[in-house]
């Protein structure tokens, strides 16, 4: 059976004795051998920290500094952001990844410039494929993901399955998310991930995964299965997994549980829903989510001879300011931090 633990964080956010206190847990000594390489990959999806967005500088810091007790081969990567929004060194530089290099001696990656592979795979009856770094697939002995639990328009949340989503090296991977449920569960299938540490001292409510209402939980959750952490973390939120269209192809799999029955955790998960959480989604996510899931409008927006007229009217239209206000409504504001249960 797979084991979720759950621990309530001081204001100080994620201590290495909490993570400690959480891998001693679930046997870390079985899972991360002496001079393992891990590799981790936070949720670095702005260049700067950002509550409810970004994995904490200080969990990932609580973090190297455990693992730094079995190995010294500790790699942190991601990929440049979306579409060209920016360079995931800016993003490194903001989230102090590069002092961390300095001060510990780990590597940090952009996973854009590694050689790359395609990789196929049968999920859920369809042969889907994905293009992954080469030393993802071949060179890691241990993948730890380090989401942050937020609510998204899109795919209604962002947990451990989805984080890894960052791993493509394209930054036109959004050329992909037609096929999104299916292609997440193979990346995940192919990555193995044996830890997922959920840095959940702010939680994503509204329009995430970028904007929307940071709600400060203090909560450390870290399991040994994706789907486990994923499933635990989700009902905390107060979110049915079954209302989650990925989650149901991972089950499908074998890579979600079906019941709460087949997670042990350390604590009753009663205590720890406070909040209901909720996904807001204005016009222009509505719009958007129509080809999200489009493989003809996905080619028509980003591939077709219409793409660059289609992007210029709608930039054009978006410097209305009504126009503005009818797409985006309340729900495209920053996120505004609001203290949880």
């Amino acid at each position: 059976m797979n084991k979720v633990f759950i621990k309530s964080l001081t204001e100080q956010g994620v201590e290495p004795e909490d993570l400690h206190m959480a891998f001693e847990w679930l046997d870390w000594e079985r899972l991360i051998p002496y001079g393992s390489k891990v590799f981790i990959k936070p949720n670095l999806t702005w260049p700067t920290s950002l509550p409810g967005v970004t994995t904490s500088p200080k969990a990932m810091e609580s973090l190297v500094i455990l693992l730094k007790e079995r190995t010294d081969q500790i790699i942190f990567g991601e990929s440049d952001g979306g579409y060209h929004a920016y360079e995931i060194e800016d993003a490194f530089e903001g989230h102090q990844l590069y002092a961390l290099r300095d001060k510990y001696g780990i590597e940090v990656v952009n996973l854009t410039d590694q050689p790359a592979e395609n990789v196929e795979g049968i999920i859920g009856g369809k042969k889907v494929s994905v293009n992954l770094p080469s030393f993802l697939l071949h060179d890691i002995d241990v993948f730890i993901t380090m989401p942050v639990p937020k609510t998204h328009v899109m795919t209604k949340v962002s947990l451990a399955f989805k984080n890894q989503w960052g791993c493509i090296p394209s930054p036109m991977r959004l050329r992909e998310h037609y096929d999104f449920d299916h292609k997440i569960i193979l990346i995940n299938r192919l990555l193995q991930p044996k830890f997922a540490v959920v840095d959940g001292t702010y939680f994503l409510s509204g329009a995430g995964p970028m904007t929307g209402d940071a709600i400060r939980m203090n909560l450390l959750i870290v399991g040994d299965d994706i789907g486990a952490t994923s499933s635990i973390t989700c009902e905390i939120m107060g979110f049915s997994s079954n209302s989650i269209r990925h989650f149901k192809v991972a089950k499908r799999e074998g890579l979600f549980p079906h019941n709460y029955d087949e997670i042990i955790t350390n604590v009753p998960i009663s205590q720890f829903k406070s909040f209901q959480f909720d996904m807001k989604r204005a016009l222009l996510d509505w719009i958007s989510l129509i080809g999200f899931r489009s493989r003809f409008l996905t080619h028509l927006f980003w591939d077709s001879p219409f793409a660059n007229t289609l992007h210029r009217f709608l930039f054009l239209a978006r410097k209305n300011p009504q126009v503005e206000r009818i797409l985006y409504g309340k729900a495209g504001q920053p996120p505004i931090w609001v203290e949880g249960g």
